[in-house]
């Protein structure tokens, strides 16, 4: 009797912990993405360098104001390269870019080759980037769905619900 018991009480906390990850990701990625990446992805889909600036601005503006200087996404081995702070020092170059190729002319040689550089960076460096952004965001305002730490617990999860059901199909099976 023990034994199903207790293979109950794994399987609801391995159930509850499962289902909890994976909804509270869902809401935790809707969250990002209305607050902060929406401005981004705007910005990527613009075909025109004002609507593309605009919305960068808007990303910048909302990066800056995330409460999250000084922050890595990491726990441990920090380094430039995973700090919020020189990521979002990377994408204000890219935004003091876009300002300038703003005011070159539509059919100069110059306003195309800054077209070609920018649409390069975005598509190459940027993925980077924007990892470390939302790394950073989720490491400060949900820390159990952040990178190893939700990996861990979804496998917590599923193990304690893959335990409890063996101790419970056990129970039953022997019972008989």
């Amino acid at each position: 009797m023990i034994r199903i018991v207790t293979g109950i009480i794994l399987f609801i906390i391995g159930l509850w912990l499962t289902v909890g990850m994976i909804g509270s990701d869902i809401l935790a990625k809707n969250q990002y993405n209305n607050e902060i990446y929406n401005y981004w992805s705007l910005a990527d889909k613009s075909s025109t360098i004002e609507t593309k600036s605009e919305y960068i601005d808007k990303f910048v503006y909302v990066l800056d104001n995330a409460g999250l200087h000084g922050k890595y996404n990491a726990i441990w081995l920090q380094n430039p390269d995973n700090s919020f702070d020189k990521n979002l020092e990377m994408l204000k170059t890219l935004q003091t870019r876009l300002h300038e190729i703003k005011q070159m002319n539509v059919s100069s040689f110059e306003y195309q080759q800054a077209i070609s550089q920018i649409t390069s960076q975005e598509q190459g460096e940027a993925h980077e980037m924007l990892s470390v952004f939302s790394g950073v965001w989720y490491l400060k305002n949900h820390t159990w769905l952040w990178d190893w730490i939700s990996i861990f617990l979804l496998i917590s999860g599923v193990n304690l619900l893959w335990i409890g059901g063996a101790l419970i199909h056990d129970d039953l099976c022997c019972d008989w």
